[in-house]
């Protein structure tokens, strides 16, 4: 029998030990077969891609319709891996309530938001001055009429990000983000236009109502208007008292200020949200810039006018962003 036999049957009776396994174990692990050069086969590592790039990539297309409609001033609704995120004032700060069966092709997502606010619009209206059949229909044709213009222009830039997927990990894709905020922003613009003095909704309604109709629905804009900036007042000032130790008088004299100067508010359902609290701040920063300063800086001691006075001069610089963010009215041509 020869070596190579007795070794083979030596190595069945006679198993080698664990520690020889180990080595011959290792050794073929790391030391290859033996091959020719040009046979050698090298794997390249798959990099895995880090879980927080993955977290960056959001679909701009689907963000679309969340930033038009639900998100105004500074505010911003991303939908990535994660499901959907608002971040205001680059702060994220909560997830948004998304609506469901509102998009119902092939109607335009533009046409059935609009027109659903278009409604709740008409029907406040009605109850405001009792519109008849022939009225309510010939303001509803007009509405319809602005909708279907403006959602034209939408539709065009909507369609450009269909499909679109960015990643803010990149600079190409935070260029990308920042066209598609600017995209967005003109296209509430837009939508704000729907009830302004130049819509064909606007010339048509005091054409159609009567002069108790439109003394009606004055009263109930004018309330609106009162209830809606008593409570932005209220909540800003709120935060001043933590900020500047307000006592009872100081408190009294800023709101009472402040209430006589009410700016012309928009009260419409189709004028953008104001539940923003930055803007909020600001606007009241502004109206309080245009009081008698010298009184309120009189009333108050050194330290406080020091903040006060710096957020009053903010409030004054930002007047033309407050503008365009379009919660007040137009002024009339």
């Amino acid at each position: 029998m020869d070596q190579v036999s007795r070794m083979s049957i030596s190595s069945v009776f006679h198993p080698p030990s664990m520690a020889a396994l180990t080595v011959a174990l290792v050794t073929a692990l790391v030391v290859p077969a033996s091959r020719g050069e040009d046979d050698l086969m090298v794997e390249e590592p798959v990099a895995l891609q880090p879980q927080a790039e993955q977290q960056q990539l959001v679909d701009l297309g689907a963000n679309f319709d969340a930033n038009l409609f639900e998100q105004q001033g500074s505010g911003w609704v991303m939908r990535g891996d994660n499901g959907l995120q608002l971040i205001e004032n680059g702060r994220r700060i909560g997830r948004p309530a998304v609506a469901s069966d509102e998009v119902r092709p092939p109607e335009s997502p533009t046409f059935a938001r609009l027109r659903a606010l278009a409604e709740k619009h008409l029907a406040r209206i009605d109850d405001a001055c009792e519109l008849d059949d022939r009225q309510r229909h010939k303001l509803r044709l007009a509405i319809e009429s602005d909708i279907r213009r403006v959602t034209e222009d939408v539709d065009v830039i909507r369609r450009r990000y269909v499909g679109v997927r960015v990643n803010f990990n990149d600079q190409q894709g935070q260029k990308q983000w920042h066209q598609f905020q600017q995209d967005v922003q003109q296209c509430r613009l837009r939508l704000r236009g729907l009830s302004s003095s130049g819509s064909l909704f606007a010339k048509v309604l005091p054409t159609t109502l009567d002069e108790r109709q439109l003394a009606g629905i004055e009263r109930e804009t004018r309330a609106r208007r009162s209830f809606r900036w008593r409570a932005m007042v209220v909540a800003v000032l709120v935060k001043l008292d933590d900020t500047l130790g307000l006592d009872q008088a100081q408190h009294d004299l800023l709101e009472a200020t402040l209430i006589a100067r009410e700016p012309a508010l928009r009260v419409d359902e189709l004028g953008p949200q104001q539940d923003n609290d930055h803007v909020r701040q600001m606007l009241v920063a502004m109206v309080l810039s245009g009081a008698d300063t010298d009184r309120i800086k009189a009333a108050v001691s050194e330290r406080q006018w020091r903040t006060l006075g710096l957020l009053l001069n903010q409030g004054k610089s930002m007047q033309s962003w407050i503008e365009q963010q379009g919660i007040l009215e137009a002024p009339q041509p």
